[in-house]
């Protein structure tokens, strides 16, 4: 059965790629400096829920290097699925994983010199990063007189040991990780960078990951990424690279981006692909590059994603209507806000704009009101989309508004400033047994913390701990149960 369920789902993902298009064209590059390198992104991992993987040895199962379903212009193919055995262990439980190349647009990935997964690339100093995932990508023919965009999708799915001995692909493989996905997990995608072409064109690498609930992109506060989203079969979002080409798969903070997931993923849908602008050039080249990521536990040694203070984002349902609130300061070089809504908390759509208020230096609070009459859902899902002026942007928490009644009420924290102490309790008043994640959020709507936890009917008193590893600064508390979730501020002092 567990056989058949993979096939099938293959197969469904075979039939929606048939209609893969070129994506919109990135904005033009930023301003880059090869001799720029914040020091590489930190992979040191606290506690036992985080992991940083390990992708070595990778074995073809099925299909053929190279092999890939749907292509434009081609026939559907058997797509190449890869294992890798044992990539991480967390809490005793090992990790085993599959990559399956979904598809590629414009690209090509056959041929010997062409590799899944290259154990032998190295970093900019020359250092082995044999334990990333690191591909090796061409144009599929050469680049001339004609803009082209490309890119090759691949899917991540991690899988657990059940214990038979062995490695034995899929069937030695249960199909749900520990606890039904992998907590704290991140997405990291270096050496996001390209070259000048002619005088005026460029080659530039990019990088998405398919948006899903909860996710969010970071980059450094130096970074040369250019943000770069488009609705080519799904909704997509990351960056489009410098032109600035560096040695090696650089692990430069100005040419690395991540992606966060606030809630459990069990896999991870990713694609990393070309910008060729051939303004006043005539290529003529069909490049080949080195890609490089990785998958664990990550941080930017300078983590601002945009200028913008998010102080806070909250909303309400009162009378049919939405009543959304947002607090926010240091809107320097900040465009404004889009209000997005979803009714599956997975696809979101703009729904309203709002410009900054003020020059951008003070506190400033936005109100927005929307109408649910229109929806014959009975959740709506809402988040922000913060854009600087340079077409930079991140997104907030996603807050649910449910119009009936919530059954989780009266979270509080204390103390509140934490201070002096690596733990708080967090007290909630529950109508259910129920279980619930709670999380702390920063400012710029990045979970730092998250954990699991069982309400009784009744009250309820949670610990939460490791504060003395978080900054100093304001943080919201969410507390989530099924499709209900309460949040509040609280304040960690130094």
């Amino acid at each position: 059965m567990k056989m058949k369920l993979f096939f099938s789902s293959l197969l469904l993902t075979i039939f929606a790629l048939n209609t893969w298009a070129q994506p919109t064209q990135p904005t033009a590059p930023l301003t880059c400096n090869t001799s720029n390198c914040t020091a590489a992104v930190s992979e040191t991992c606290t506690g036992s829920s985080t992991i940083v993987t390990n992708f070595t040895n990778g074995t073809l199962r099925s299909g053929s290097p190279g092999s890939v379903p749907g292509t434009p212009g081609g026939g559907a193919k058997a797509a190449a699925v890869y294992s890798f055995y044992n990539v991480a262990t967390i809490t005793g439980v090992q990790i085993n994983a599959t990559i399956t190349i979904d598809g590629e647009l414009n690209c090509d990935m056959t041929g010997a010199e062409f590799n899944m997964d290259d154990d032998a690339a190295t970093d900019q100093s020359g250092t082995s990063i044999a334990s990333f995932f690191a591909p090796r990508i061409t144009a599929v023919s050469n680049l001339t007189t004609s803009d082209a965009r490309g890119y090759v999708q691949f899917t991540i799915r991690f899988f657990t040991e059940n214990g038979t001995g062995g490695e034995q692909w899929p069937a030695d493989y249960t199909n749900v990780p520990p606890s039904g996905g992998l907590s704290g997990l991140n997405y990291i995608h270096y050496d996001i960078d390209g070259s000048t072409v002619g005088s005026g064109g460029w080659f530039r690498e990019t990088g998405v990951v398919q948006d899903v609930t909860g996710s969010v992109i970071n980059g450094d506060a130096s970074t040369e990424l250019k943000s770069y989203t488009y609705t080519d079969g799904g909704n997509w979002k990351g960056f489009a690279g410098s032109v600035c080409e560096r040695t090696g798969v650089s692990r430069c903070a100005q040419v690395a981006a991540a992606a966060s997931y606030a809630t459990p993923q069990t896999s991870i849908t990713f694609r990393m692909g070309y910008d060729y602008n051939y303004t006043n050039s005539n290529f003529n080249s069909r490049p080949t590059r080195q890609y490089g990521s990785r998958f664990g536990c990550f941080s930017f040694p300078q983590l601002v994603p945009l200028p913008v203070k998010l102080i806070s984002f909250t909303g309400v349902y009162k009378n049919n209507n939405t009543l959304l609130d947002w607090v926010a300061e240091n809107q320097i070089n900040f465009a404004g806000y889009d209000v997005e809504r979803s009714t599956n908390g997975t696809l979101f759509e703009s729904i309203a704009h709002k410009n900054k208020t003020t020059n951008g230096l003070g506190r400033e609070d936005y109100k927005y009101t929307d109408d649910l009459s229109i929806l014959n859902t009975d959740i709506a899902y809402y988040r922000l989309k913060l854009m600087d002026i340079d077409g930079r942007f991140s997104y907030s928490n996603i807050i649910t508004i449910k119009k009936s009644e919530k059954d989780i009420k009266g979270v509080t924290i204390s103390p509140n400033p934490v201070t002096g102490t690596d733990y708080a309790t967090v007290k909630i008043s529950a109508t259910a047994n129920s279980n619930a994640i709670i999380r702390i959020i920063d400012m710029s709507g990045r979970v730092v913390q998250q954990q699991q936890t069982r309400l009784i009917v009744g009250n309820n008193n949670i610990t939460i701990n490791s504060l003395n590893q978080l900054q100093g600064g304001i943080y919201v508390l969410q507390v989530t149960e099924g499709t209900k979730t309460q949040v509040t501020k609280f304040t960690i002092s130094r």
